[in-house]
């Protein structure tokens, strides 16, 4: 896994949201996405549908650049929050936005704007493109991270993943995570 850190200032996140159980998330998180794409992708791509307010909203800022993990959970640390909830019985739920850095205009009913937080990210690059990238999920987090204790996650801070490119099937389709890194 390559990693960089980048600095992220003034920066926010434009998408369309949903609450996920922490329990189903591995199965529910792609479910959304393929309500992204049936909602703003095939229509105007595959279908040359004149794209709507929420679909022009949503090419003009990427939208399906990001999927941001965030919740309502006082004082949480994300990886620590994921690390608790995501295995087992928990109720508990997160929202999970599939957005893009918003770059000014409307924003349509359906859509809202999510803050990220100032300061240094941890980014990863996965290998293998998106068939690897639940695989490399759980490396990152099971593995990587714990092997690089000088890389602690922000206390209240989302995390996201990154996607970049068309073919997802690909095997050299780009994606992976980014982390708000601590002070």
């Amino acid at each position: 896994m390559k990693s960089e850190i980048i600095n992220m200032k003034d920066v926010r996140i434009i998408g369309m949201s949903k609450k996920i159980p922490f329990k189903s998330g591995a199965e529910e998180c792609p479910k959304f996405w393929a309500e992204y794409v049936d909602r703003i992708i095939r229509p105007v791509i595959f279908e040359k549908q004149v794209p709507d307010a929420f679909q022009q909203a949503a090419f003009a800022n990427n939208v399906g650049e990001f999927g941001l993990c965030t919740c309502d959970l006082p004082n949480h640390n994300c990886m620590t929050c994921g690390e608790v909830n995501f295995k087992g019985g928990c109720t508990k739920s997160f929202t999970y936005v599939i957005g893009g850095t918003y770059k000014g205009g409307d924003v349509p009913e359906g859509m809202e704007l999510y803050p990220i937080r100032d300061g240094k990210w941890l980014k990863i690059h996965f290998e293998g493109g998106m068939k690897a990238f639940q695989q490399q999920y759980a490396e990152f987090f099971n593995n990587w991270l714990p092997s690089h204790p000088e890389y602690r996650c922000a206390d209240n801070a989302s995390f996201m993943e990154w996607y970049c490119g068309i073919d997802i099937n690909s095997p050299d389709y780009q994606c992976g995570v980014i982390m708000p890194l601590a002070d």
